[in-house]
């Protein structure tokens, strides 16, 4: 990191120049401020960001805005960038190694979040409660046409088994479900622990085949990248559900929609989206359940998160470790 050395003995701090692009929790801005000069500037333009960050001594920031390689080449005065959340895609992380900027993130306290939504979002499609309110906003009572699936009986696969995955599971279980999970390195130790929580370990391909319901719990990377498009759709069970929580760029989306026109596929919900802000075909489809990427968004996560943004930042002003650095 630039300026700062873990070795060095701690120092008094500073004030730093701290930028927020995207929002974190109140008590985190109101501590930040005690000890830095905070500005707040949402969702910048690619533009903005790039003249923004030029005196900015630390960034904070989500999933909402990129930090292409040409801003660490630009922000001479940068650094620590710190992520408020786990997913680290939206920032060019061989630039900031090559610039010495340290970049760090929160994972895993915002995973009882996302997977409360996950389970939210599938209620929702299997019991269509989202068309049912829709309708019945516009006085229109049929239901006949609302017939839903329970979750009792049920398969559940989900596609990564880290933090959110692990917690889907558990609560897929209080549903009385039989819970299948597909991971990138398979062995023969973490099938046994897996078995030992009545969870069972297999191929991507079985699950899709096996599954009532597939959840798409995995980091975006080059190898999940399109990982669900045409061929695995067809694999998947005629009249099963499925699940995004991850990123939208894992889901062939235009397939997705051929898929759930066809009806061969019973719904989808969606809280990522590929573009998302833009508008998109699926959301003409009675069967698909959007919400815009908020499965971190409860005040208790973001406050949990918040206070770690704060104290790492502080622990990098003093010259002391940072904690769940990602480069």
């Amino acid at each position: 990191m630039r300026n700062v050395s873990e070795d060095a003995a701690p120092a008094p701090p500073t004030r730093w120049k701290v930028l927020v692009v995207d929002p974190i929790h109140d008590e985190a801005l109101e501590r930040l401020r005690r000890t830095c000069d905070v500005v707040v500037h949402l969702r910048p333009s690619a533009d903005e960001i790039l003249t923004l960050s030029r005196d900015a001594d630390v960034i904070v920031l989500r999933s909402g805005v990129q930090l292409p390689a040409e801003l660490f080449a630009g922000a001479q005065r940068l650094k620590l960038v710190a992520r408020a959340g786990a997913g680290t895609d939206n920032i060019d992380l061989t630039a900031a190694r090559h610039a010495g900027v340290v970049v760090f993130n929160v994972p895993g306290e915002s995973a009882g979040a996302v997977a409360e939504l996950t389970i939210g979002l599938l209620l929702a499609l299997a019991r269509k409660i989202s068309l049912a309110d829709r309708q019945a906003r516009t006085n229109v009572w049929n239901k006949s046409a609302l017939v839903g699936s329970e979750l009792a009986g049920k398969t559940m696969g989900i596609v990564g088994h880290g933090n959110i995955g692990a917690r889907v599971a558990h609560l897929a279980q209080g549903f009385s479900m039989r819970v299948l999970t597909c991971v990138e390195r398979e062995d023969e130790p973490r099938r046994r622990a897996l078995a030992a929580r009545n969870i069972e370990l297999v191929g991507l391909r079985a699950m899709l085949r096996e599954a009532d319901v597939v959840c798409l719990a995995v980091p975006l990377t080059p190898r999940t990248r399109g990982l669900i498009s045409e061929p695995e759709l067809a694999m998947m069970k005629y009249g099963a559900y499925l699940v995004n929580v991850s990123r939208g760029e894992i889901v062939d989306e235009r397939a997705l929609h051929e898929a759930l026109k066809r009806g061969t596929l019973a719904g989808a919900a969606l809280d990522v989206r590929t573009g998302e802000g833009s508008p998109t075909q699926l959301s003409t489809l009675d069967n698909v359940v959007l919400t815009p990427h908020i499965g971190a968004m409860s005040s208790d996560a973001q406050r949990r998160i918040g206070h770690i943004v704060v104290e790492s930042i502080h622990s990098a002003m003093t010259g002391a470790p940072v904690a769940n650095r990602v480069c």
